[in-house]
């Protein structure tokens, strides 16, 4: 169970930046430059905002991976 979870960290560690080399390539913007244009220049109050909106999201792709699986099983 652990080593699951460490996989999936390892591998948003390692995708997150080639994603955002691709989008930047592409011309696509990215989850910075989204939050910046929502938020304005960062300063105390939109980076502590920011933090909250991408820990949130964080948690729904590291734990809402595994639920799915849940309903394909065979019963």
């Amino acid at each position: 169970m652990v080593k699951k979870y460490t996989l999936y960290i390892l591998i948003l560690m390692i995708g997150i930046p080639v994603f955002n080399g691709i989008l930047k390539w592409l011309n696509i913007p990215t989850y910075d430059q989204i939050l910046e244009t929502m938020l304005g220049k960062p300063d105390t109050s939109n980076i502590f905002i920011a933090l909250i909106i991408t820990g949130i999201l964080i948690y729904l792709i590291i734990f809402g991976i595994s639920k799915p699986q849940k309903f394909f099983r065979k019963r």
